[in-house]
């Protein structure tokens, strides 16, 4: 009897985590549609659908979110989150005129009665931090190759000198090698031409 009890309650358990395992699946996987619906409206202007999935309060924060202000060509979403009623959405949006500009943004998602919003003011607050990320990663990268393309014109200009200063060094060593005018023979005198007097 008691090996059916033990039994029916590892059941219980086992069925039981099963279920919140589930229903978290399930709840991440409602976040993200939202996030990734939210992301493919702003990317086509559409801002109408993406005020549909934020919050009433950061509805207002939309309109510095319009395709032309972010310049996105693109977007992926990531990783999950989720504590109480909020959840976020780690999000890399591809900017700058090749789509090559990496801008890491968490997108923040509030659970509202029985669905999820964007919170868009805390959005764009992660958006900032990230594009200043981005922004100082880029010019980083633009100074490392500024700094490889210097050394190779300062490697180049130091060769070109070393050459330089070879010839020079080689030229004054032929120079001081030539026996001096005076131990040179005499060149005979050549006689003036007739009728000049000397």
């Amino acid at each position: 009897m008691k090996f059916n009890t033990w039994k029916m309650l590892t059941s219980m358990l086992l069925f039981s985590v099963l279920l919140s395992g589930c229903i978290f699946s399930s709840e991440s996987q409602q976040a993200r549609e939202v996030a990734d619906k939210f992301w493919q409206s702003v990317l086509i202007d559409d801002m109408d659908t993406a005020k549909d999935l934020v919050t009433w309060e950061s509805a207002q924060y939309l309109q510095y979110l319009g395709s032309k202000s972010i310049s996105a060509q693109r977007f992926e979403t990531g990783e999950i989150k989720i504590q109480d009623n909020t959840a976020e959405v780690a999000t890399v949006l591809y900017g700058g005129e090749k789509g090559d500009m990496i801008i890491p943004v968490r997108t923040v998602l509030v659970r509202n009665k029985d669905e999820w919003q964007v919170d868009v003011q805390k959005t764009m607050g992660s958006m900032v931090s990230g594009t200043m990320g981005a922004v100082v990663e880029q010019l980083n990268s633009f100074m490392q190759d500024g700094l490889r393309d210097l050394d190779k014109s300062l490697s180049e200009s130091v060769n070109e000198l070393n050459k330089s200063l070879k010839q020079g060094v080689e030229q004054l060593q032929k120079e001081l090698t030539k026996p001096p005018a005076e131990s040179q023979p005499p060149q005979p005198a050549t006689p003036p031409p007739a009728g000049q007097a000397i």
